[in-house]
């Protein structure tokens, strides 16, 4: 993504945070999750995009059918202006961006810390809850913890957290197993 369209994306998630936080108590959390909602839609909805796209579609209809499409689903009043700003402003685009700026602002400003755990299947709700637990401890507080399946890790969890990648799968294994072989040590 450009400098300014990264830097626009910075400049809603901000705005958005401040109002958040004025919300207090889990405002921020709830704001998070519906943003990550939206974009996830967008994204996944290529005829929702194309009819937001169209042309023909004013900017202000844009904004009115998202802030509808929000208002359906039981977004906040918040997040509904959001997107009819940006649907306005003709800044879609930037949603993916900006839900992703916010998260981290929202988790920084809450001391959560952001942890990406990749494994060859999906976690068994057991395996989830062991593993959260495990990571509040390292971490020190409370993590959100976000999983995904990546079937060439052949088993065992990657697991990135504060910046750094812990990488226990048996790929990884099997790869420093190839490097140990191939310099005879």
């Amino acid at each position: 993504m450009r400098d300014v369209s990264r830097g626009q994306a910075r400049q809603y998630a901000r705005a958005l945070l401040t109002v958040a936080e004025e919300q207090g108590g889990e405002a921020t959390l709830r704001i998070r999750a519906e943003l990550r909602e939206f974009a996830t839609l967008v994204d996944q909805h290529p005829d929702l995009r194309a009819a937001l796209d169209a042309r023909g579609v004013t900017l202000a209809d844009r904004g009115r059918a998202l802030a509808a499409i929000a208002e359906a689903s039981g977004a906040s009043p918040v997040v509904s202006r959001l997107l009819a700003v940006m649907a306005g402003r003709d800044h879609l685009a930037l949603l993916p961006a900006v839900a992703e700026v916010y998260a981290a602002l929202a988790n920084q400003a809450r001391g959560i810390v952001a942890v990406e755990a990749t494994g060859a299947v999906e976690l068994t709700g057991e395996q989830e809850t062991a593993l959260l637990e495990a990571l509040r401890t390292a971490a020190g507080g409370e993590v959100e913890l976000k999983t995904q399946v990546d079937p060439e890790a052949l088993g065992g969890l990657r697991v990135k957290m504060k910046g750094r990648t812990y990488d226990g799968t048996v790929r990884a294994k099997l790869r420093a197993l190839r490097r140990s072989l191939a310099s005879g040590s």
